[in-house]
């Protein structure tokens, strides 16, 4: 399984470009897991809906909540894990490849997104490419350089 995070400052286009990641695994066969650190302040996640009976079920004290769809299984533990942790034990899948979002100090490689704020790049390790998003040329070096990395045993 390939490993790569994406990681960046608020707003940097970390979702987005994941979800074109995404697209690209997609088309080159690839099977594709996510895992996102939510890291906005000491705030926990929310669904910000009143009919989410997952998290309704957390808030009254359930320690984990699984919900079962057609096709989806949507699932909310309340525990303290590390990246390593969640990889071990928690996919239930054995992905192509793994895309992981925020993390920014674990030591897998690292797409690191800028926006004009700068100075993150010193207190990372692992950075192998570090682009800005929203550059629509940079954007498209990228890809095709991911395409590349991808396809690299």
């Amino acid at each position: 399984m390939k490993q790569l995070q994406v990681v960046g400052y608020k707003n940097s286009g970390k979702t987005t470009l994941i979800n074109e990641l995404i697209k690209v695994c997609h088309e080159n066969k690839m099977t594709v897991s996510t895992i996102k650190h939510h890291g906005h302040g000491i705030e926990d996640i929310s669904m910000n809906h009143k009919e989410v009976d997952s998290l309704s079920f957390i808030s009254s004290g359930a320690e984990e909540s699984i919900v079962l769809g057609k096709q989806l299984i949507e699932r909310v533990t309340k525990v303290d894990k590390s990246l390593q942790q969640i990889i071990d034990e928690d996919l239930s899948i054995e992905p192509d490849i793994l895309l992981i979002e925020g993390f920014k100090h674990e030591k897998f490689p690292k797409v690191l997104l800028q926006n004009g704020e700068n100075g993150l790049e010193h207190e990372l390790q692992n950075v192998i490419y570090i682009l800005n998003a929203f550059d629509k040329k940079e954007n498209k070096s990228f890809i095709d350089w991911f395409q590349n990395w991808i396809e690299k045993e």
